[in-house]
């Protein structure tokens, strides 16, 4: 037993213990405003469909910097590029901040997508690097635990000061907020993270040498991918494409057909977030053990069930239950997932399949959300749910057929 607590506290050590309290920065502030993000859009005059366009927009301004980002994260390292990036996005939320219309989100949204297109590749192969196989589920639950009880309280927080001041003032004294806690999370990656990948001694980094070699090396990569990683890579996909329809719209749905208040909400996440930290060390751990797939393909089923549910709900003491249910879903499918990928792929190909990734799953998700926007505003606002449920469901299944556990675990 205490040899466990013994390795679990070491995990916290180094890059681990930097990235998770630097993000928890990030979403104190930042479980303020995503919650209530569709509001916002609304409340600065847009439309359904605007939510989904606005997201579209980030998607596509964001391909050509996830490309060179996950170029630059294998070629001259991580670390630079995380901080570096991490004060630049601090601009695309001021833009939020002081936003007098909806159209001005775009803007933020397309800024906001370069600096993060850049960022998230060397992010990711970062952190993926200071993981190693026997802990690398536990590591991801951590990640998915640890920062967000900074923002345990922050979705309430929000909830009381949107029902008081109106939503437009509440997000953009939320959104100053997040400017700062980005410059505080920027300082301390500059100052404290270490980096986990040395470019070669005498590699040049010119820009004719990057765009020369760029699509070669991208060439490669995809030749060196297991044919198990694309199977994972196209249940991804879909998953993506099926959230992209459901996830904008939970608190439009709730607010506006089952009668919560933004507060009510906002303490329906903060509920979520306590069940995330219950189940997901657990669940990952054991995931550690005894393998991904046993966590994955059943909590896969449960997902299309539970949003049924939700869109059936009479009021608030049931949409509290089924989040609590769907947290905990959450909590034992996402560590399994995240570790599975991370099993598949080899270490000096991460950063250029993190950047593909990042390209295709973002205009997946534009492209649902813009979908589900017109579905939600034009026919019903069950449409955008039930297409979502649909492909969740074919999802679960295909991982139950298709998908299998990695003979060895990439270091």
């Amino acid at each position: 037993m205490l040899k466990s607590v013994s390795s679990r506290l070491r995990l916290l050590r180094g890059n681990l213990g930097v990235i998770l309290v630097s993000s928890g920065f990030w979403h104190l502030a930042g479980g303020m405003v995503m919650p209530f993000y569709a509001l916002y859009v609304l409340g600065l005059g847009g439309s359904y469909v605007d939510i989904g366009l606005i997201s579209a927009l980030g998607s596509v301004v964001r391909i050509l910097p996830a490309l060179a980002g996950g170029y630059l994260a294998d070629s001259m390292g991580r670390k630079r590029i995380v901080y570096t990036m991490t004060f630049l996005m601090a601009l695309s939320e001021l833009v939020n901040a002081v936003a007098p219309t909806h159209h001005f989100l775009f803007a933020a949204a397309a800024l906001g997508a370069i600096f993060s297109g850049i960022r998230e590749p060397a992010f990711g192969s970062l952190f993926a690097d200071s993981t190693n196989p026997d802990n690398r589920a536990l590591s991801y639950a951590l990640w998915n635990v640890v920062p967000p009880l900074f923002g345990l309280m922050s979705p309430y927080i929000m909830g009381v000061l949107i029902d008081r001041h109106g939503v437009v003032v509440a997000m953009r004294w939320g959104y100053a907020f997040v400017v700062a806690m980005y410059v505080v999370a920027g300082i301390l990656r500059w100052r404290y993270l270490e980096e986990t990948l040395v470019p070669e001694a005498g590699e040049r980094m010119g820009l004719r040498w990057v765009i020369g070699d760029l699509l070669g090396d991208f060439r490669s990569t995809l030749s060196a991918l297991p044919r198990q990683l694309w199977v994972f890579v196209g249940l991804d996909l879909l998953y993506t494409a099926a959230w992209a329809f459901c996830d904008p719209y939970f608190v439009t749905y709730a607010t506006e057909e089952v009668g919560l208040t933004s507060s009510q909400w906002g303490l329906s996440m903060t509920l979520v977030t306590v069940v995330n930290i219950l189940v997901r060390l657990p669940a990952a751990s054991a995931s550690d053990r005894q393998g991904r797939k046993k966590f994955i393909w059943p909590t896969g089923l449960m997902f299309p069930v539970v949003i049924y549910l939700f869109l059936n709900s009479r009021g608030f003491v049931d949409v509290l239950i089924l989040r609590v249910v769907f947290a905990v879903v959450v909590g034992l499918n996402a560590p399994a997932w995240q570790a599975l990928f991370v099993d598949y792929a080899p270490r000096e190909h991460r950063g250029r399949f993190n950047a593909l990734l990042n390209v295709v799953r973002p205009l997946l998700w534009s492209g649902g959300t813009i979908l589900g926007g017109y579905l939600y505003q034009t026919y019903s606002s069950r449409a955008t749910f039930m297409v979502g449920i649909g492909a969740l469901t074919v999802g679960a299944v295909a991982v139950l057929l298709f998908l299998s556990e990695p003979e060895k675990r990439e270091e």
